[in-house]
C-alpha cells in the first residue's frame, strides 16, 4: 500500500465526497476516543452567516469532549494544489487556546489541538495518535514534534 496515496483526493470538488469524508472522521475518531460523538459536539460548523454550508476542509472535524474538556481541529488540505507533495511535510499539529461561547455572555477558556493534514493512512494514523494522547493528557507542545515523525 501506498502511504503517500492522498485518501478523499476529490473532497473539495464533491459536496457527497466531502459529506463522506467528514463523517469518515467522526466514525474513526468515535472509535479510537471510544465517545459518542454528536452534532452538538461538533465546535464549528462551517456555515456562513446565512446558514448556507461551506466546504473548505477548515475544519474537516472539530469536537469538544465535555468530559476531558479540550477540543481538538482536524483541517484537511487539498492535495490538488500542490505539483508534487513528496517534500512536504503531510502532518502538523499545534495547541491553541479557544474560547467557546457557554451562554450569550459568559466564555470558556479550552485548549484545542489543531492537526493541519494531508489526508493518507499514514498521517491519519499519526493525527488519530495525537488525538487519543490529547485526551489522555499524555501530548503537550514538547510532545508533539517527536510524535509526528
Amino acid at each position: 500500500m501506498d502511504e503517500r496515496k492522498i485518501l478523499f483526493n476529490q473532497f473539495l470538488k464533491d459536496k457527497r465526497t466531502y459529506n463522506l469524508n467528514v463523517g469518515y472522521w467522526r466514525i474513526k475518531l468515535q472509535k479510537a476516543l471510544e465517545e459518542k460523538i454528536s452534532k452538538e459536539d461538533i465546535l464549528f460548523k462551517n456555515k456562513n452567516s446565512k446558514g448556507k454550508n461551506f466546504y473548505d476542509g477548515n475544519p474537516i472535524f472539530s469536537y469538544y469532549s465535555l468530559k476531558h474538556n479540550k477540543a481538538i481541529r482536524v483541517i484537511q488540505e487539498d492535495a490538488n494544489e500542490l505539483e508534487t507533495y513528496k517534500d512536504i511535510k503531510l502532518i502538523d499539529a499545534w495547541i491553541d487556546n479557544l474560547k467557546i461561547p457557554i451562554s450569550a455572555t459568559e466564555d470558556k477558556d479550552v485548549k484545542e489541538l489543531v492537526v493541519s493534514i494531508f489526508l493518507t493512512n499514514t498521517t491519519v494514523e499519526k493525527c488519530i495518535l495525537l488525538i487519543k494522547d490529547w485526551f489522555l493528557g499524555k501530548l503537550d507542545t514538547t510532545d508533539i514534534e517527536i510524535k509526528l515523525n
